[in-house]
């Protein structure tokens, strides 16, 4: 299948976001003096394409999120851009989301999305009722009374999934409203004081598991996605209630009852790509939606850390296979110095790639999220949208290295045996924790990969408070490797050449098993990537 896209002189800004395994990039309108077009790979690996009649086109592109370079007879680069490929549609997401519905809106939420390269977007709080969400067409009021015109809605569908992304529709799992809970109150799940559980006065919470309740949810928002073109659904929780009884006294396995709704969704919906909210980690080990869809992890405390994140994944999982996992993460820091507030952001993102994850971070109107209910988003300035789109463009380039590999940093970094050791002249750690280098080395047949972040601004370690510029500008870096002479360094420094991968000189010095590669790592804005590989330089 070939999809063709026009692609504006420039920055490849009109780039399709994603495509699907087997479908060739076709590009339609290339900048003057193109000479090679290639896909280049977190990895290394380049696939070129082929130029005729100024239009370029790269056959079979591998799985991953690449780097599509357009480069001049001797070699300078003249645009680049990332993009996506994946076996179904959902699968390791980029995320972002959308609260701004309006026409006046719509073409600058779009334009932050694609330069995000989003490829599912959460399209929030866009119902009239949560148990009837479908509203006529014209203008309507959603529960919390924000004015919403349907037609607008129905545009930013559309201009969502232009970009290549899944317009995934917000779908509380057990919100009903008053009146309508009234009427089922044999639905509804009972607290212990026999008063009916509910989020304040806001919305009335049902049995998830209650068939009849599934029936009427799948109903009404299955002819809401028809009508409206929404192609994913985010299924939101509220991490409550723990415990609880039906209308009859007969406790309620609430674990159980989400997971037979989410498999009653996904028979109702096959092609939809759907996530469910895992808050905080409930239920524990809880099984996804089948594909297409993925984990889904809403993030609080007592997980205020950093350090947190790679723990409450695995508790998350424990033990299921991973699939796109997501970490939801609301900073709330931008009362105070906005800088410190921006780098808190942009590093949990950073730390979350490196756990082989995604963030839910980004999104709408030059937007970030600092609170659970989205509307209420940090928007920002034209520099901190080019700090912050400076570091995720990083994210991208680097997420497939740890999305493989076998991590030993945990016995590395201090141990006296290690085959790979961090130094500078401050602390190292394996988990990210303040006032320290966060270093993560993964290995595997190919090589070795070491990501360096400077976490030396943090006081506390925490996504909830804000973070100064790191202190560190080098590291020492060291790799127990065998024939030294057939081995690779690369880096990618955030801040320096956009962070494209370099080679980088070495030396083989003694280890007590051998030889090592030494290597100076540079770090200019706090994020450098080491690449070891075999072989030669691409």
């Amino acid at each position: 299948m070939i999809r063709g896209l026009l692609v504006t002189r420039g920055p490849l800004d009109d780039l399709r976001t994603a495509y699907l395994l087997g479908q060739e990039i076709v590009i339609t309108d290339l900048p003057d003096g193109a000479s090679t077009v290639v896909v280049r790979t977190a990895r290394g690996a380049t696939f070129e394409g082929r130029i005729d009649d100024g239009m370029a086109r790269i056959a079979n592109p591998p799985i991953g999120t690449h780097a599509v370079e357009v480069r001049s007879a001797n070699g300078a680069m003249l645009a680049e851009e990332f993009t996506s490929v994946r076996e179904q549609r959902g699968d390791d997401p980029v995320m972002g989301f959308a609260t701004s519905f309006d026409a006046g809106s719509r073409p600058a939420v779009l334009a932050w999305l694609r330069r995000l390269r989003c490829t599912v977007v959460q399209v929030y709080d866009w119902m009239e009722r949560y148990c009837a969400p479908l509203a006529e067409p014209g203008p309507y009021q959603d529960p919390l009374g924000r004015y919403i015109e349907r037609g607008d809605l129905e545009q930013l569908i559309l201009g969502i999934k232009a970009l290549g992304a899944v317009a995934q529709a917000y779908a509380p799992v057990c919100a009903a409203d008053q009146a309508f809970a009234d009427v089922h109150a044999d639905w509804q799940l009972v607290r212990s004081d026999g008063e009916y559980q509910s989020l304040g006065t806001l919305l009335q919470i049902m049995d998830p598991g209650n068939v009849g309740w599934q029936r009427h949810w799948i109903n009404e928002y299955g002819r809401a996605l028809d009508t409206l073109g929404f192609d994913g659904l985010h299924l939101d929780t509220y991490g409550y209630p723990r415990r609880a009884t039906n209308g009859a006294g007969e406790r309620v396995s609430v674990e159980e009852g989400y997971a037979t709704f989410v498999e009653a969704v996904r028979q109702a919906r096959p092609t939809e790509v759907i996530s469910f909210n895992q808050v905080n980690g409930v239920p524990r080990g809880f099984t996804p939606p089948a594909r297409p869809g993925f984990r889904y992890v809403e993030v609080w405390p007592p997980n205020d850390r950093w350090r947190h994140l790679e723990g409450l994944l695995e508790r998350s999982a424990s033990g299921n296979p991973v699939q796109g996992d997501t970490l939801a993460i609301y900073p709330p820091v931008w009362e105070g110095n906005r800088m410190s507030a921006l780098r808190t952001a942009v590093l949990s993102e950073a730390i979350t790639t490196t756990l082989g994850a995604s963030a839910l971070v980004w999104g709408d109107e030059h937007g970030v999220l600092c609170h659970p209910y989205y509307v209420d988003h940090e928007r920002l300035s034209k520099d901190e949208q080019d700090y912050a789109l400076g570091w995720h463009r990083f994210s991208l380039r680097c997420r497939d290295l740890f999305k493989r590999g076998v991590d030993t940093s945990w016995f590395e970094l201090a141990d006296e045996n290690a085959a790979v050791t961090v130094a500078w002249d401050g602390a190292v750690s394996p988990e990210p924790v303040g006032g320290a280098l966060y270093a993560r080395v993964l290995t595997d047949d190919d090589g070795v990969i070491v990501s360096v972040i400077d976490l030396t601004g943090s006081a506390d370690g925490s996504w909830r408070t804000g973070t100064e510029q790191g202190r560190c500008v080098r590291a020492t870096v060291s790799v127990l490797v065998d024939s030294p002479d057939r081995w690779v360094a690369e880096v990618a420094v955030l801040g320096s050449d956009d962070g494209r991968f370099a080679p980088l000189e070495f030396d083989v010095v003694t280890h007590r098993e051998g030889r090592a590669l030494l290597v100076s790592l540079p770090l200019a804005d706090g994020w450098s990537v080491l690449r070891l590989r075999r072989g030669s330089a691409s």
